[in-house]
């Protein structure tokens, strides 16, 4: 059995590309300058992909989040809004079951949002998976 090492299990590297995606937003920088402060994770595949299949599939994930959530993704609070879209990045290329990223979205916005925030980020993407079993 394989050990996975904490520093780049599945649920830490979410954490990270969170973290990332919060920073950018915030600090309204670019993602070069982001990932001088994130060097330890320059060996994290996992985190390396997650963070750019987001950033490069950026507006066609904010156009689902738009139809889901019926406001503009400006709107969204930052944390719920990149947990959505982390989510939604994995459910489009079938990265994992769907069980489990609308579960570490949610498990995301608890930690780290807004008190509510994980019953939309929840909303958000149960109306996707229906949606895409219909």
């Amino acid at each position: 059995m394989k050990k996975i090492n904490k520093t780049t299990s599945p649920t830490r590297s979410r954490d990270k590309v969170l973290q990332t995606l919060y920073e950018m937003e915030i600090g309204e920088k670019e993602l070069k300058q982001v990932l001088q402060n994130h060097s330890s994770e320059k060996s994290n595949l996992l985190y390396k992909e997650i963070l750019n299949g987001v950033i490069e599939s950026k507006e066609k994930i904010d156009e689902i989040v738009f139809k889901h959530s019926n406001r503009p993704i400006e709107k969204l609070d930052f944390i719920e809004r990149n947990a959505i879209r982390i989510a939604i990045y994995e459910l489009i290329n079938k990265k994992v079951d769907p069980a489990v990223s609308i579960n570490e979205a949610i498990r995301m916005s608890k930690k780290y949002g807004s008190s509510e925030g994980y019953k939309l980020v929840n909303a958000v993407l149960d109306s996707i998976v229906k949606e895409s079993h219909s």
